[in-house]
């Protein structure tokens, strides 16, 4: 089964009958045939190219052969009945080196050896229209839920007036390094954040946001890793405290998580997309 016919355009922001999956796509087209006549600028003018046929499809070299496609994503996280045709490569996530010269703060390490471990909680770069509303909810469902908690700024997503006692406020951390020192972690469902969590081995609960976000989100629930997806726009103190204690107190859902990080782990998605690329330049 092809991918396209198992889930419809993760960017659409509506659920669609299954058998709509593969026309969903036809929106991307549309968006993309849209920049035509800026990519037509740029090759006339910048890079003096004449005007071909099909020179608008990313997804077709010059001679009309389909191009090479590098998911930059783990084929662990989707089901295994999908069949890609040969020039598409799942490599693994890509991530990013280790940031050499960054050190904890201080007064962050003493909270972490303070107590049990906490559960992160940030939205990344969503800045969302209501941060104060999402504040309250996160500080209130910290409190239900009786958990300490890192809680990352970010772009603005979070905004808490009183920081509770039980909760370190950050702007933010590198990933790798914090979510493996976490009893789970509650995001927005970036495919980025996602990778990050995922390699981490810690249960998540997923508040998605916009665009692929619902996609990554219903795709960890489906791998067992994660509680029911909790949107924000829907999201309730209750809701959430409930989906933060089972994520941190499901053994099922800690042993799935810690499986599957430890074979994302083992990937090196970026090495076998540079040997991919190498190859097609040799």
């Amino acid at each position: 089964m092809g991918a396209d016919a198992a889930f419809r355009n993760p960017m659409l922001p509506l659920p669609l009958p299954k058998a709509l999956n593969r026309a969903s796509y036809a929106a991307i087209k549309l968006m993309l045939r849209s920049f035509g006549g800026i990519a037509d600028t740029m090759r006339a003018e910048r890079l003096g190219l004449a005007r071909r046929r099909g020179r608008h499809d990313i997804l077709r070299r010059p001679d009309g052969a389909p191009a090479t496609v590098l998911h930059g994503f783990s084929p662990l996280v989707l089901p295994s009945e999908l069949d890609y045709p040969a020039w598409v490569h799942t490599t693994g996530f890509w991530f990013p080196p280790a940031a050499p010269d960054w050190n904890p703060p201080a007064d962050l390490v003493r909270f972490l050896e303070a107590g049990e471990p906490p559960v992160y909680i940030g939205f990344g770069s969503m800045a969302g229209t209501d941060p104060q509303r999402l504040g309250r909810i996160v500080a209130d469902a910290v409190r239900q839920a009786g958990v300490r908690a890192v809680l990352a700024s970010g772009w603005g997503g979070i905004a808490v007036d009183e920081v509770p006692e039980q909760v370190f406020a950050l702007e933010q951390a590198p990933h790798d390094w914090l979510l493996p020192r976490m009893a789970a972690v509650v995001h927005h469902g970036g495919s980025g954040t996602t990778a990050a969590t995922l390699a981490s081995g810690r249960p998540q609960v997923v508040c998605p946001f916009v665009a692929d976000q619902p996609f990554w989100a219903a795709r960890m629930h489906a791998a067992g890793v994660a509680s029911e997806p909790q949107p924000p726009r829907r999201l309730t103190p209750d809701a959430l405290a409930a989906a933060i204690r089972r994520a941190v107190t499901d053994q099922v859902m800690a042993g799935q998580a810690a499986a599957l990080g430890k074979r994302i782990r083992t990937e090196d998605g970026v090495s076998r997309a540079v040997k991919i690329l190498e190859g097609l330049a040799g």
